[in-house]
């Protein structure tokens, strides 16, 4: 089947706590690069290339997204939002001699103690005034009617992110959810791409491009710090920058897999003792054995009274052997088998 990654991704922000900070679903891009060094080692008459070393592997994430993003713009400054802010505002007023009152909101200080307003009149001048209380008065007393006033006062609902000049940027569980697509298919979308950073760094550079004839949009710069994640085996603790999974609508796990194998075949067992085993599914489309998940076998024990199996571990009752087997539940004639010997 071909498979394409069609169009513009999901994007899903996380923090260590798990709370989820963003959903952005309105990206005009959402694109990943990975950028390797490398450094010849020469050596030799004519000066052969004996070895690359690779080095600086490094992976960075832009995502733009089509709205405005308080969000993007708070995790991009190490900021939080608040909730509160002082705003300008301006409210059409009707003077009558010269005097006028604002009435949705308070007008405050900006620089100086004094409290000014510019009041726009209808003939297009604006005049500066002073503030008593929410009341003002214009230099010609004679003046009759209506104004538009400008002050500085606090919006209770609006919201605002500080950018410091020290600015830490964020650094999140960043996850994307991308759309796989096959013209094989007659629904199109076959599935999807995640990839997921588990540790994704703001890089605190972003533009925000007002212009007469476009819509601003929000970017977020993202740089992946490598990540421990915790597992078995000897490269268990290998950093990483990123997983990249693929999910296709409606796939088994056994689909296309043509046999199973028990990793170390027949074992001794004492009495009394247990063992887990290791079932490795195998596909015909030559790509590497993999391990299958318990919950979609079944085991059984030849001899029950020689040995018992549930979830895959198996456990010594009494000296003799018993023959495990391990079957694919929906797909039974798929099997393997063992022999496990138990001693006293």
């Amino acid at each position: 089947m071909k498979k394409f990654l069609v169009s513009t991704a999901d994007v899903y922000g996380y923090d260590s706590s798990d709370n989820l900070l963003f959903v952005g679903k309105t990206l005009l891009d959402s694109s990943i690069e990975t950028t390797l060094s490398n450094t010849d080692v020469r050596a030799g008459k004519g000066n052969q290339l004996q070895y690359i070393y690779y080095h600086t592997a490094e992976m960075n994430i832009a995502i733009n997204e089509a709205q405005f993003s308080l969000e993007f713009l708070a995790l991009n400054t190490g900021s939080s939002i608040e909730t509160g802010a002082n705003i300008w505002t301006e409210e059409s007023v009707t003077v009558t001699n010269g005097a006028g009152v604002v009435t949705q909101g308070t007008p405050l200080a900006i620089q100086t103690q004094t409290i000014y307003g510019w009041v726009t009149k209808e003939d297009g001048t604006v005049e500066r005034v002073a503030f008593s209380g929410a009341g003002f008065t214009l230099a010609d007393s004679s003046y009759n009617g209506t104004v538009c006033v400008r002050y500085y006062t606090n919006d209770a609902a609006a919201r605002k992110v500080t950018v410091y000049a020290d600015m830490l940027p964020s650094t999140i569980r960043l996850v994307m959810v991308g759309t796989l697509a096959s013209s094989d298919s007659t629904t199109n979308q076959i599935g999807t791409v995640q990839i997921e950073v588990p540790r994704a760094s703001m890089t605190g550079a972003f533009t925000l491009s007002m212009t007469p004839d476009a819509v601003s949009q929000t970017p977020l710069s993202v740089r992946a710090l490598a990540s421990t994640e915790t597992a078995g085996g000897c490269d268990g603790n290998r950093p990483i920058y990123a997983t990249i999974t693929e999910k296709i609508n409606g796939a088994k796990w056994y689909d296309n897999v043509i046999a199973l194998a028990i990793k170390g075949g027949d074992f001794d067992l004492k009495s009394g003792d247990s063992k887990t085993l290791q079932v490795y599914a195998i596909k015909n489309d030559g790509s590497a054995a993999f391990l299958a998940p318990v919950g979609g076998l079944t085991f059984a024990s030849s001899e029950t009274s020689k040995a018992t199996v549930e979830g895959g571990i198996v456990s010594g009752v009494a000296p003799g052997s018993s023959t495990i087997k391990a079957t694919i539940t929906e797909v039974p004639e798929i099997d393997a088998n063992v022999v496990v010997t138990v001693t006293e």
